[in-house]
């Protein structure tokens, strides 16, 4: 998933942690200074889903103890470890956040926060942007300026990376007045 704002010219590159100005409207060119958010698609398992996962999980217990009657014990005792490390794992997966990017670009500067929280800042004008494809399912989005070469893009879809790849290529073609 990702988000497309527009930062006021008065502070383009506020480090305070505020909000965007607002969400930007494409309208055919990307008007600069904008700032994309990328996030990693998360969604909740809602109520019906897990009211499933419980009902096979019964049924899958209730299973095991024709074997537990047979005398058979590993069986159950394996069935209850299976269940119980995928609700550890449905769990903490609910628990974890939600990875994100975010690239900020304006006349003369892309700065790009990635996963780990590290900003790294490139002269907007001497960067190149390639969408490498190395298998028709796969994509990666990288800007290089120089010897530099940096990756973004992990946290979205094959979909989204391509639509992402068309507004980074259009805004950088902006800046470069082409």
């Amino acid at each position: 998933m990702y988000q497309i704002f527009r930062r006021s010219a008065e502070r383009p590159w506020e480090l305070t942690g505020g909000e965007p100005d607002g969400f930007l409207q494409l309208g055919g060119a990307a008007a600069l200074p904008l700032m994309l958010r990328m996030r990693e698609n998360r969604s909740q398992l809602s109520k019906d889903g897990r009211a499933a996962i419980a009902a096979l999980a019964v049924l899958f217990m209730a299973t095991t103890l024709v074997f537990a009657f047979k005398g058979l014990w590993l069986i159950p005792l394996f069935s209850i470890t299976a269940m119980g490390v995928l609700t550890f794992v449905l769990d903490r997966h609910a628990r974890k956040q939600a990875s994100s990017e975010t690239l900020e670009l304006s006349e003369t500067l892309v700065r790009l926060r990635d996963r780990a929280g590290r900003v790294i800042e490139l002269p907007a004008f001497w960067l190149r942007f390639h969408a490498e494809r190395r298998s028709p399912g796969d994509l990666r989005l990288i800007l290089r300026s120089g010897e530099r070469r940096i990756e973004f893009g992990h946290c979205l879809s094959l979909h989204e990376k391509r639509e992402v790849a068309s507004i980074v290529s259009a805004a950088l073609a902006q800046v470069r007045g082409g």
